[in-house]
């Protein structure tokens, strides 16, 4: 081959490259690091409400602008398990080294850039923020952040999120839908085993019991903001005040959680022959009409909606996820 043949097909296949990792995460732009142009591949797979990618290439910079974040905005973060070579995030005033065997934390809602060296792979999973059941202030604090990922939940998690990918021809609509649930239990368990802890850590210990509390009992109908409190030995407007920055109410994060759980049943291949209604009250929406409202508003489309996705969208996921 040529050299001019040669040059034209590295260009094509950095424009490959370029035009996929646009596509997938919404604008993030790869520029040279050194001489020739970025290069890479990538694959993935969507479960539930998490996405999960496995990523290599050449040297490059990636970026995040604020115009693509004013285009697209995003409520979501962003973890980059990395595995070999090294990355470099920068977003707004802060930066996080992250070496093999190490994973970052950053906001996909906010411009960044992620400096990627030498023959670099990496893992990347992305959900919303109020995803991992755990207080803002904890999720805000661990941004920029490198956390092991050798030992410990950290490795469960690498493997988990590489797996996922490598399978992702296999894994039907309602698995996924449970395996990403249970990404983001790993994610958090990462997180927990770590020894950073936030400045008023003896608060966020209690706003993450409460939490814990409401995910164990969702099923019991007698749930609600005064219950949670009085397990807990808190007034009610104690148990107010030590939510009043978090993103969710008490109140409002059992409604959530609950119409999570109901979307995840009716994506379930094995719950098919459940009633909707049934599947609702199981999970304490007894009235029809006020629980079709709610769905509609939380997710921007109706429970039959998702029940008619999860029957007639295939056996298994094609692989090619919904990114930011």
């Amino acid at each position: 081959m040529s050299d001019s043949a040669k040059r034209s097909a590295e260009l094509e296949r950095s424009a490959r490259w370029r035009e996929q990792l646009g596509a997938v995460f919404s604008e993030l732009a790869p520029a040279p690091v050194g001489a020739g142009d970025p290069q890479g591949q990538l694959k993935g797979i969507t479960l539930g409400r998490v996405t999960a990618h496995e990523l290599s290439g050449t040297p490059q910079l990636v970026r995040r602008t604020p115009a693509a974040v004013r285009r697209e905005p995003s409520d979501r973060v962003k973890i980059c398990l990395h595995f070999s070579g090294r990355a470099i995030v920068h977003q707004e005033r802060g930066e996080a080294v992250v070496e093999p065997c190490q994973m970052v934390i950053y906001d996909t809602g906010r411009p960044y850039e992620l400096r990627l060296e030498g023959a670099w792979t990496c893992a990347v999973m992305a959900f919303p923020r109020d995803a991992l059941g755990l207080p803002g202030r904890v999720v805000t604090g661990a941004l920029l952040r490198a956390f092991p990922t050798g030992v410990g939940p950290g490795a469960v998690l690498s493997g988990f999120v590489a797996e996922a990918v490598l399978q992702a021809q296999t894994i039907r609509r309602g698995a996924a839908e449970r395996l990403g649930e249970a990404g983001l239990h790993l994610v958090a368990g990462t997180l927990s085993e770590c020894s950073w802890r936030p400045s008023d850590a003896a608060a966020d210990a209690i706003r993450m019991r409460v939490l814990a509390y409401i995910r164990a009992h969702l099923v019991d109908p007698q749930l609600s903001h005064a219950t949670v409190a009085a397990a807990h030995h808190l007034a009610p407007r104690s148990l107010d005040r030590l939510f009043e920055h978090e993103p969710l109410t008490v109140t409002g994060y059992i409604r959530s959680c609950r119409l999570e759980a109901v979307r995840r049943d009716l994506s379930d291949p094995l719950l098919a022959d459940e009633r909707i209604a049934a599947i609702a009250a199981r999970w304490c929406f007894v009235d029809p009409a006020n629980f079709t409202r709610a769905f509609r508003a939380h997710f921007g489309t109706t429970p039959s909606a998702v029940r008619r996705g999860a029957t007639t969208s295939g056996d298994a996921s094609n692989g090619v996820p919904i990114e930011v």
